[in-house]
């Protein structure tokens, strides 16, 4: 009989936990976590030797990646007193044992809340063509949470978003924000929301707790009906008899919408139909209009100002035999089920 540290097998791992623990603490220790869990990569050799052995005995035993795994968890959890978790470790250790080398992958970080932009000309998201450090909803919240979790990356989680010159209003949007490879996970969220709040880039924050991965899947399902309040500029004076009408002929009706021009490049060529809950007129004063238009989820406003080339019908320059101009469209409220 040979000692452990002879075995042709498994080439003494076991007595070098130590070994192995000081060769991982140092980065692991950058790190704030509560829970981990340990995975390895044998050889190929030594699984098939494994696999050999296994069947002399009828399949009796325990393989050595769930042997190492479980004991190296336990001889960790040890040393730092952090938890093993087996569904969703906030850190997985990954231990390579063929060349003796680890690596990290660490859970990301969720926070969830509503937010308002309160500034024209900044898009929902970074897009692709543009400078990456430009304004954006999402380097706006983004840059402040990355700068305290000391995060790689982050990515924002809409439920739906606003074009880049509309604003949103009212109850805000709700919204999840995703940090990659966080070394802060413990967050004081107040001082978060007065950072966002404070650094006077249009867009403020509330109502911020901590999210998941489930969470954000939910957030970007909702399907909500939203208020808009449109400004209107149209060539000559309207008539307020019109205008009557025109509250008539949208509220509670539905409207057909094939996918607009300027979004058919990326998105299917469907025609959808959309119910426009209630039309009304705020405010009119010579050629100049203000609308509140509340409208199912996914109905587009702007189409349904200037009727996309009959793409959009009807369509309210249409029903008006004149063309508008758009003056400012702004969301003032997401009638959410649970407000």
């Amino acid at each position: 009989m040979v000692g452990e540290d002879e075995c042709q097998f498994c080439n003494g791992i076991f007595l070098k936990f130590q070994q192995y623990f000081d060769m991982i603490q140092r980065e692991l220790s950058e790190y704030e976590f509560d829970d981990f869990l340990v995975g390895s990569t044998f050889d190929d050799s030594v699984i098939s030797q494994e696999k050999e052995i296994q069947e002399i005995f009828q399949n009796k035993g325990e393989s050595i990646k769930k042997e190492f795994n479980r004991e190296f968890g336990k001889f960790i959890s040890e040393k730092t007193g952090k938890k093993v978790n087996f569904k969703e470790p906030e850190i997985m250790i990954r231990m390579d044992m063929r060349y003796d080398s680890f690596s990290l992958q660490v859970k990301s970080l969720f926070v969830s809340g509503f937010y308002r932009k309160l500034v024209r000309g900044i898009p929902q998201t970074r897009w692709i063509h543009r400078d990456p450090s430009s304004p954006s909803v999402e380097t706006i919240i983004g840059n402040r949470i990355n700068l305290l979790t000391k995060g790689t990356n982050f990515f924002l989680h809409g439920a739906g978003r606003e074009d880049v010159d509309v604003l949103m209003l009212g109850n805000g949007r709700e919204f999840a924000i995703e940090v990659e490879n966080p070394k802060r996970r413990k967050l004081n969220l107040y001082d978060l929301e007065s950072l966002i709040n404070g650094s006077g880039d249009g867009v403020e924050v509330f109502g911020l707790k901590p999210s998941s991965k489930e969470s954000v899947v939910m957030i970007k399902a909702e399907k909500n009906d939203k208020t808009y309040r449109l400004g209107l500029k149209f060539p000559t004076r309207v008539d307020k008899t019109k205008l009557k009408i025109l509250e008539e002929k949208f509220s509670g009706k539905d409207i057909y919408q094939r996918t607009p021009l300027r979004v058919s490049s990326r998105r299917s060529d469907l025609v959808r139909k959309r119910t426009i809950r209630k039309l009304e007129i705020e405010d009119s004063t010579g050629n100049e209009v203000t609308l509140l238009i509340t409208a199912e989820s996914g109905t587009y406003i702007k189409e349904l100002v200037h009727g996309d080339d009959g793409r959009t019908e009807p369509s309210i320059s249409g029903e008006c035999e004149e063309m508008p101009e758009i003056l400012y469209l702004d969301v003032v409220e997401i009638h959410r089920e649970n407000e």
